[in-house]
């Protein structure tokens, strides 16, 4: 009976006799590996059934990465678990589209406006460019942000996905600056820390950015943080919001990004037109002293003041200068196709420090020298057509609430493109799904009011 049983599992015992072999001969290697297939299987399966998981799963691979060590930080290409996911979810919701593509969906301006934008750039790029990789590197980002317009836009079906998506930038925002004070306390204490953002702020950095790109994150986010804190009413709620908003504005003076508190504040001064009335205005106060208190107390506000009175003479801005002059230079050289994305630098005359961005630091000269008139056309019609769609949103909006929440989405659209005025945002892989996530939720923020209406309608029945 026993060797009767022994023979029916025999393939099973095979497998396993295998399994213990190989980790007895490889140790813990072959189980991560098995452990991981496993992992990313699932987690493809759940998104397919459930894609709104998808792009939480996307956006917070990024945090993931960003607790990773590193020792220094790569100028090269870098494979990231946020870069393996997307390639996986392109495939995966590829096959998933082409499964539906009988079932009528209605395409938004803003989506159809990134294709002659996508189409353009690469072919032109790699036809016209020094470095034929860096076309690639950069177009992957820009096309990252456009699979997160979709994925966010057909993947938010309710009310709640909405809200899930508004807490988790919040909950994302805050993490990035819980892992910002890790940072700081890595470089040897708060005190030591401080004293060495004092002298060099790029000290500040993680695995896929420093300083000025991490500010950005936080000129998005908290404009938004600061809607949903009017909007909702749980007082849990509010209380955690308004706790992330501290430690967020905390974080946001560690950067020390003179253009990332400047944008900041426009996107601020921008909400405060639509949320400054009798209802709103002790709460809006109270919210703001806090974090004012929090950047008074915070000894790195002095630096950034004294930086900020000291423009004229910043080796920075000069830099951005002189580069600006190469990029327009550039520009005329190629006009109608430019330079290819990441290509600037080999049009510089002056000559940039090896830790410099090629980068023009400016969203309209940068994309005028690397993708000409006809790639700028296109992605400044998306920008367009991105601030006129949440602008009149915001105006048919007739709900008091909604409407505060839509205001907040535009400033910190605003915020982000005064930001992109002076730092190379945009292309960058992890702005650019999150900002254009932003954006798939504010194509979608009418759904909450259709909420409300349905619970109006079944209280009335």
């Amino acid at each position: 009976m026993f060797l009767e049983q022994l023979y029916k599992l025999r393939y099973l015992l095979l497998v396993e006799f295998s399994l213990l072999l190989v980790f007895a001969v490889f140790e813990l290697v072959p189980f991560l590996i098995l452990f991981s297939i496993f992992v990313i299987a699932a987690i493809l399966l759940l998104s397919f059934k459930h894609p709104i998981l998808a792009i939480h799963i996307l956006i917070f691979s990024m945090i993931i990465d960003a607790l990773i060590p590193v020792k220094g930080i790569s100028k090269g290409p870098t494979v990231l678990i946020e870069e393996i996911l997307l390639l996986l979810f392109v495939g995966l919701f590829t096959i998933k589209i082409l499964l539906s593509i009988n079932e009528s969906n209605k395409i938004p301006i803003i989506i159809l406006l990134w294709i002659p934008f996508l189409v353009w750039t690469l072919p032109t790029g790699l036809l016209v460019a020094v470095e034929k990789l860096r076309i690639l590197i950069f177009w992957k980002n820009y096309f990252a942000g456009f699979f997160a317009l979709i994925l966010a836009y057909y993947a938010i079906k309710n009310a709640v996905h909405v809200r899930s998506l508004i807490i988790g930038l919040i909950i994302w925002g805050l993490l990035l600056a819980l892992i910002e004070f890790k940072v700081l306390f890595d470089l040897g204490g708060f005190t030591s820390g401080i004293i060495g953002l004092y002298f060099k702020k790029n000290l500040l950095a993680i695995t896929w950015g420093r300083s000025n790109y991490l500010a950005s994150f936080f000129v998005l986010i908290i404009p938004i943080t600061i809607g949903y804190f009017f909007y909702t009413k749980s007082k849990i709620s509010k209380t955690f919001i308004a706790a992330s908003l501290v430690f967020m504005a905390f974080a946001m003076i560690l950067t020390l990004s003179r253009g990332g508190i400047l944008a900041l504040f426009i996107a601020l001064v921008v909400l405060s037109f639509r949320i400054l009335n009798i209802k709103t205005l002790i709460p809006f106060l109270s919210v703001s002293l806090i974090i004012i208190i929090v950047i008074l107390l915070n000894p790195l506000t002095y630096v950034v003041i004294n930086s900020i009175s000291n423009l004229e003479t910043s080796g920075s801005v000069y830099s951005r200068i002189n580069f600006y002059e190469d990029t327009w230079n550039a520009f005329l050289k190629f006009p109608i196709t430019g330079v290819g994305f990441g290509n600037l630098s080999y049009y510089a005359t002056f000559i940039l420090a090896k830790e410099a961005s090629s980068s023009a630091h400016n969203i309209i000269l940068g994309m005028l020298g690397e993708v000409g008139i006809v790639g700028g056309f296109f992605y400044f019609s998306i920008l367009t057509a991105v601030i006129t769609n949440i602008f009149k949103e915001f105006r048919r909006e007739t709900n008091v609430a909604l409407k505060l929440l839509k205001w907040s989405f535009f400033s910190a659209v605003i915020g982000a493109y005064f930001h992109s005025l002076v730092e190379p945002t945009f292309e960058g892989f992890q702005f650019s799904i999150i900002f254009w996530t932003v954006i798939g939720i504010s194509l979608n923020l009418h759904l909450i009011r259709s909420n409300h209406l349905r619970k109006n309608i079944l209280l009335s029945d």
